[in-house]
């Protein structure tokens, strides 16, 4: 079980408290969560999205929920698609392929957060494999991301 360089980098320049929890490989949140014995709306999983210009975001929410392309543009007021991983992979290259860690702030990216996991007490996360969770409380998490702007993005 490892975690990627730059997401453990950014959480000890943060001074975070967290754990980790070691599954068995999967391909999923959904099925990281039910590996390692979590309830799946307490994972929070990365989908990276990008507005045909250029500009990408990381929009996070619960591994129970998709992202909502309508409800991220009312938001943001601008068209979004979901990126293809040949067109992000490379800056996330010290994560494996679907692992990608939900804390766009360790990637300099920007970030939305679904409001569903604001009322949370705690989060877990993908590290940037496929066999290990990082859990923390979700105050914490969302302290992560400071400039990230939090709505409702899913159904």
């Amino acid at each position: 079980m490892t975690m990627a360089n730059r997401l453990q980098n950014y959480l000890s320049q943060q001074h975070s408290h967290y754990d980790m929890l070691q599954h068995y490989p999967s391909m999923t949140a959904r099925e990281a969560a039910r590996r390692a014995g979590v309830a799946p709306h307490l994972v929070a999983k990365s989908v990276i999205l990008d507005d045909f210009q250029g500009h990408w975001l990381m929009a996070v929410v619960p591994a129970t929920h998709q992202v909502d392309l309508n409800k991220v543009r009312k938001l943001t007021k601008r068209h979004w698609r979901l990126a293809r991983e040949n067109e992000f992979g490379p800056r996330f290259s010290d994560c494996a392929n679907g692992a990608i860690p939900p804390v766009g702030s360790a990637f300099e990216m920007e970030t939305l957060i679904d409001e569903a996991l604001t009322a949370l007490k705690d989060v877990y996360f993908e590290s940037g494999d496929h066999e290990g969770l990082v859990h923390m409380s979700a105050e914490q998490f969302l302290q992560l991301m400071p400039t990230a702007q939090c709505g409702p993005i899913s159904e």
